[in-house]
């Protein structure tokens, strides 16, 4: 009976010891997620959190529609496009032939802080590989770009006033990443009314509830998104965050770009 004290201690102990390690691994998973992070390829990536949002729209093309909620787990998204000089660094690390633009494979040192540019899909897939990171789905572009409030444009419902790369004052080239703090979303990416058209990894269909049936839809074509300084052969940019273009895979093009996601 002498050693029961001892025993009932040792027992204490140990359910103390449980609960301690409950607790630690229940504020582990309860604690938020960081607003940014910083990737391997050097690129800022803000916060997308979980939860529903509004995709599509009645007033633009028929292939916005109809609206319709969509539900999204939380991720990361790039901060800026990805950049001439970030490109380069994944070149050299994989030996993948460069860009049609870069004279003798060379990256055009005045170009450094430019989106990248003349990536294809597989292209840009692989870079997105390289730096652990993937494509975002059509989706989850467009709700980086509008957040949860339905926006017609990263910055609201009206274009006014508003200085983009796809603006007046920014057409016909790209622009260092960055350089219209206009164009800025609700969870804070840049240039998602413009600078360069981006992939997507979606192909390009119709959405659910959509009558609409073209030649188009199917897995022919990828989506690509906000819009560009340079029209994408004969798609103007809208700066609409809802705005739909499509591409073939292999394309290659001066204003299409991309930038990439994370999963939490």
């Amino acid at each position: 009976m002498a050693h029961a004290p001892a025993k009932q201690r040792q027992l204490f102990s140990l359910v103390l010891l449980s609960i301690s390690l409950w607790l630690g691994a229940w504020a582990l998973f309860a604690a938020e997620p960081p607003k940014t992070i910083m990737a391997k390829d050097g690129a800022e990536m803000v916060l997308v959190p979980a939860g529903p949002f509004l995709m599509g729209s009645l007033k633009g093309e028929p292939d916005e529609r109809p609206p319709h909620r969509v539900h999204l787990k939380a991720y990361y998204i790039d901060k800026y496009e990805v950049t001439h000089e970030q490109y380069a660094r994944f070149l050299q690390a994989t030996g993948r032939r460069a860009p049609v633009d870069w004279p003798g494979g060379q990256m055009p040192a005045q170009l450094a802080r430019h989106p990248v540019v003349n990536v294809s899909f597989e292209d840009a897939e692989a870079y997105a590989r390289w730096a652990g990171k993937r494509l975002p789905t059509e989706a989850e572009w467009e709700k980086a770009a509008r957040g949860t409030n339905g926006w017609v444009y990263p910055w609201g419902n009206e274009p006014q006033g508003k200085k983009t790369a796809s603006g007046a004052e920014g057409k016909e080239r790209t622009w260092p990443v960055g350089s219209f703090p206009d164009d800025v979303s609700p969870y804070g990416c840049y240039d998602m009314a413009g600078n360069v058209w981006e992939w997507t990894s979606s192909w390009y269909d119709a959405y659910p509830g959509n009558p609409q049936r073209e030649l188009e839809y199917g897995t022919k074509f990828k989506v690509i998104r906000g819009g560009g300084a340079i029209a994408y052969y004969q798609a103007e940019s809208t700066r609409r965050t809802s705005d739909r273009v499509r591409s073939v895979p292999y394309g290659v093009y001066d204003g299409l770009g991309f930038r990439c996601v994370k999963d939490l």
